[in-house]
């Protein structure tokens, strides 16, 4: 009986060990993310969520597509977007360790309140940007120190390189109907494996 005690004991205080060695790395990447003000971005549409949900309801409910009509619905039908494994854990996980995470969104804001606020456990309002027509997102990474950009369009692997970004391919979900400027691991860029769901 004494011999199971402490076998029981010995296991508990290697676990507690374990834990504890784990916890100081932990405390090491956080605090070094934290005051080096580390950051790092997602591409919204097919990175994030699969929103091909949001664009079918846009389309059936507006009569002109890309007017401000059409992107409210877009932004306000996220209830139908569906979050995207590989990315979402990426993006929480970078959360946990420190660093600053911002998403950029490949369409305009108009509507985009609730869509923001759904996001506000990820990232606070004024790191949720909108590129819309404004050109690339490479302009964004000039505010910040980005380490990463995880993008699933050739464009978005492009962008990160421009301003000096890692760029990390996340794959299109099957069901997309996006199908342009989208060649995988054409680039050389690192590809996230099962991204897709």
């Amino acid at each position: 009986m004494l011999e199971k005690t402490k076998a029981k004991i010995g296991a508990g205080w290697a676990a507690l060990k374990r834990l504890g060695v784990l916890m100081a790395i932990w405390g090491v990447i956080f605090s070094f993310a934290t005051i080096s003000r580390l950051a790092v971005a997602f591409d919204y549409d097919d990175t994030l969520v699969f929103s091909t949900p949001a664009y079918e309801k846009a389309y059936a409910e507006t009569a002109q597509p890309f007017t401000a009509q059409f992107w409210t619905v877009v932004n306000q039908s996220y209830d139908l977007e569906k979050p995207k494994l590989a990315g979402c854990a990426a993006a929480y996980l970078f959360r946990i360790f420190g660093f600053q995470v911002s998403i950029i969104a490949s369409r305009p804001e108009a509507g985009s309140e609730g869509l923001r606020k759904e996001w506000r456990r990820l990232v606070p309002k004024s790191r949720f940007l909108f590129a819309g027509d404004r050109g690339s997102k490479s302009r964004f990474f000039e505010n910040g120190n980005f380490l990463l950009f995880f993008g699933d369009g050739d464009s978005d692997i492009s962008d990160a390189r421009k301003a000096k970004v890692y760029p990390v391919r996340v794959l299109r979900s099957p069901k997309s109907t996006f199908k342009d400027d989208y060649s995988p691991g054409t680039q050389g860029e690192f590809v996230l494996p099962l991204s897709q769901y």
